[in-house]
């Protein structure tokens, strides 16, 4: 009996010592440096300036007549009295090329923020101040503390637009930043005493399908006034342009983010330039701007 228990035991003891033998193996193949990980991406070639430009301006190019964002939009601003106050609201944006815009955000259907331009003016309302700040392109104005947002500059946030155009009059050219994952686009003007400085960068991805990833917006000073990234581009359904599903944009300098999540993109070729989407508030009409 007593060797019959010990041939028991000896066998216990073996099953034991398997167990455990299998449980550290599995454990250090859970351990941070055990772990299998994917190969790593390697990134496309650097393309010439112009080429990389081309392959941007084609895929803008496909989007046939007006487009339609809707999603939701989530943020925060800052109001005159230094409160940092956040939102979570409803947005739909219509954009017909190259400066027809229309942001509407809604919280229950009750408008809280609109920006708009169309071929000569732009206009934003901001519900907390309840009134129309419209202005004329190419004619500098401040913007409300609040929601510091210019249409044109959502344009270039987006992606939408081809890349070429300076916001400014004083245009030096562009050059180009090349980084391991990005191509940089630098846009070069010169400032009120004749220095060169950045006016705003197009970071391209060196992987498929090469699009915008990031837009940075650069004050005088060439402190960051707005920084703008893309990302999840999708092919639409019934073909033409990859559009990014998803905008994170900040205003480091006025205490302001917003995030548009895009839950669709359609085409909407009907909604011309005259259309009521595009057209002039009232209020900026009666004003003047």
């Amino acid at each position: 009996m007593a060797m019959q228990i010990h041939a028991q035991t000896g066998r216990t003891m073996r099953l034991i010592d398997r167990i455990v033998f299998f449980s550290i193996v599995a454990g250090a193949s859970l351990l941070p440096g055990c772990q299998a990980t994917e190969p790593k991406r390697k990134p496309l070639s650097v393309l010439p300036l112009v080429v990389a430009e081309g392959v941007v301006n084609a895929n803008a190019s496909l989007i046939g007549g007006t487009l339609r964002a809707m999603g939701s939009v989530d943020g925060t601003i800052t109001d005159a009295d230094g409160v940092l106050r956040s939102f979570s609201l409803d947005g739909v944006l219509f954009y017909l090329s190259p400066s027809y815009l229309r942001f509407d955000l809604k919280k229950f259907g009750d408008r809280q923020i609109l920006l708009g331009s169309n071929a000569e003016q732009y206009w934003v309302y901001n519900k907390q101040d309840d009134e129309f700040l419209c202005g004329v392109h190419g004619v500098d104005r401040e913007l409300p503390i609040a929601f510091p947002i210019r249409p044109r500059q959502l344009l270039d946030a987006l992606g939408l637009g081809p890349i070429g155009d300076s916001l400014g009059s004083e245009s030096v050219g562009r050059v180009q930043r090349i980084e391991t994952e990005t191509q940089q686009i630098l846009f070069l003007v010169r400032d009120e005493v004749g220095a060169v400085v950045v006016e705003k960068e197009y970071w391209l991805d060196r992987f498929a399908p090469r699009l915008i990833r990031r837009v940075l917006f650069r004050d005088g000073d060439g402190g960051l006034e707005m920084d703008s990234r893309l990302n999840d581009y999708r092919d639409p359904p019934e073909g033409g342009p990859m559009l990014p599903h998803k905008m994170e944009a900040s205003w480091p300098g006025a205490g302001a983010s917003l995030t548009f999540t895009i839950s669709k993109w359609s085409v909407h070729p009907v909604v011309g330039p005259t259309g009521p989407q595009f057209s002039t508030p009232e209020a900026c009409v009666t004003n003047g701007t």
